[in-house]
């Protein structure tokens, strides 16, 4: 259903739409963490691009994914 798929895209874009570049992130699919840490770059065509603490780049699509920015304490 080409209506259904057109919507999701843009649910998973408004999603994201509060990541910056850089964000420190952690990737999770089922519930289990992706690769550990990780650096948002961008959301391009339902796809996550992001690095791994490996320097590894990385294109997860976003569907059946979980994205979460780690907060950091400053003291």
């Amino acid at each position: 259903m080409p209506g259904r798929r057109s919507g999701d895209r843009r649910t998973s874009r408004s999603r994201l739409d509060g990541f910056r570049r850089g964000d420190e992130i952690q990737v999770f699919s089922a519930g289990r963490q992706l690769d550990g840490n990780g650096t948002f770059i961008r959301v391009e065509n339902g796809f996550l691009v992001w690095e791994d603490n490996s320097g590894n780049r990385n294109v997860t699509s976003l569907e059946g994914i979980s994205v979460r920015r780690v907060r950091r304490h400053y003291y």
